[in-house]
Order: C-alpha cells, then sequence, then structure tokens
C-alpha cells in the first residue's frame, strides 16, 4: 500500500489501524510479548514490514498522521518514532518531534528501536548533545534510558567520553531498565577505551547492581580479551 500518497484523516487512519491488525503473526505475537512489556496492546507484526510502513509514510504528509489521537497498539506507536527517524527536515524539527514522542515511551523495545533509527544525531552530534545532557536530568525512566542509549549508539568518541562517564554516574534512577542500560553503556564504553573505563571502574559512585552488572556484560563480550576478562572480574563490588 502506498500510505506516501494518503492525506491523513481520523477516517482513513482508522482504516490503517485495521490494516495493522490484519498483518498480525500469531507466532511472533506471543515471541514479542514474552520480551516487552508495555501498556499498549501489542498486534504481532514483524519489524521488518512496520520499517517498510513506516518509512513510505516518512515520505508523505507525515505531520498529518502523527496529529491523528493514539488508539494504543505498540506497533502503532513504534512506526510514529521510526518515521521521526526517516523524515528529511531540519535537525530543529527532528528534535522537535523527539520531545513530542519521548512520553509515549513505555517500554525497553520502542526507545531502543526510535534510537537506532534516529541517525540524524550521528551527523549533529554536538547539537543533540547538549539537549541529551539536559534531558537525562529528568527522573522518567525511559526519557533516562533513551539518553542512555543514544550515548552508546552515537557518542563513543574520544572527546564524549569523560563528560558521558560523568552522566552515567549521576543517574540516580533505580528503574530497572535505566540500570540494565548503564550497565550496557559501561560495557561499550570498556570496548571503546578499556584504559579510561578500567579506571573508572577502580573508583566510582556507581549503584553497586549496576557497577557489577556492566562488568558481567564486558566479561560476556566477544570484543573484550581474556585478560580483560579477568581484570574487570576483581573489580566487582
Amino acid at each position: 500500500m502506498e500510505y506516501k500518497s494518503i492525506n491523513w484523516s481520523r477516517e482513513n487512519y482508522l482504516q490503517f489501524i485495521e490494516k495493522l491488525k490484519s498483518l498480525k503473526d500469531e507466532k511472533y505475537l506471543e515471541f514479542h510479548k514474552k520480551l516487552v512489556t508495555t501498556n499498549n496492546k501489542i498486534i504481532g507484526i514483524r519489524s521488518p514490514i512496520v520499517k517498510d510502513i513506516a518509512k513510505n509514510i516518512a515520505k508523505g504528509d507525515w505531520r498529518k498522521f502523527i496529529a491523528q489521537d493514539i488508539k494504543g497498539y505498540y506497533e502503532e506507536i513504534f512506526i510514529r518514532g521510526l518515521i521521526i527517524g526517516y523524515i528529511k527536515d531540519d535537525k530543529n524539527i527532528v528534535k522537535d518531534e523527539i520531545e513530542r514522542f519521548l512520553p509515549l515511551i513505555d517500554n525497553w523495545g520502542i526507545c531502543d528501536g526510535f534510537v537506532a533509527n534516529l541517525k540524524i544525531i550521528k551527523k549533529n552530534r554536538e547539537y543533540f548533545f547538549n539537549y541529551l545532557k539536559k534531558l537525562i536530568e529528568t527522573e522518567e525512566e525511559y526519557k533516562v534510558r533513551f539518553v542512555l542509549v543514544t550515548f552508546l549508539s552515537y557518542y563513543m568518541e574520544k572527546e564524549y567520553i569523560e563528560e558521558i562517564i560523568q552522566l552515567c554516574s549521576q543517574v540516580k534512577n533505580k528503574s530497572y531498565y535505566v540500570k540494565m542500560a548503564q550497565a550496557w553503556l559501561i560495557s561499550i564504553l570498556f570496548v571503546k577505551f578499556p584504559e579510561i573505563t578500567l579506571e573508572f571502574l577502580k573508583d566510582n559512585s556507581l549503584d553497586p547492581w549496576v557497577h557489577n552488572k556492566g562488568i558481567q556484560k564486558i566479561r560476556e563480550s566477544i570484543r573484550v580479551t581474556k585478560e580483560d576478562k579477568e581484570l574487570v572480574k576483581t573489580l566487582k563490588k
């Protein structure tokens, strides 16, 4: 279906939701429900199909599409997030759309998939870094995870590392998916900058659970030497 040519209205948006329901894959639904906890209804549509739909909508009047009232489906919300990554627009407009979208995230799947599609950040690192530094101060679980996952996805460059380590240390949100993102970030930091990260692991104010989970993820990485895995093991709290 050529979604890019649709002049979105409430009527055809509801038809779109029915179309999404028709793409349901029962096996994938059962698999996905075990992975993701969300307040939204999961239809069960495989990711390549969802991405193709979002890409097609982004070529048309995407503004009218995202202006429609949400019906409360996981894939519906994911499509809106993916569209933001696909639109060819000014970085200020993309940032505004990111801000509008973030309150809709209530699970790690949409959060991480949303980040993965925001390639514009890689091209405008400094601009978005200032925004992310302010955003990480919030207490909202998935806004904080969004920042941490964005750091590990687009900011593993030497000029950002010291500040990212400091910002990671300052996160006090105790929710599981924030702490897991912190640990994941620490493991990627070690892969990219082992010496700097090693010094950080020797002396930090991290929650002990986050610290130890970060070490666990480092030890699970195939990109870390056996010697380094043994070394970080000695630094567990």
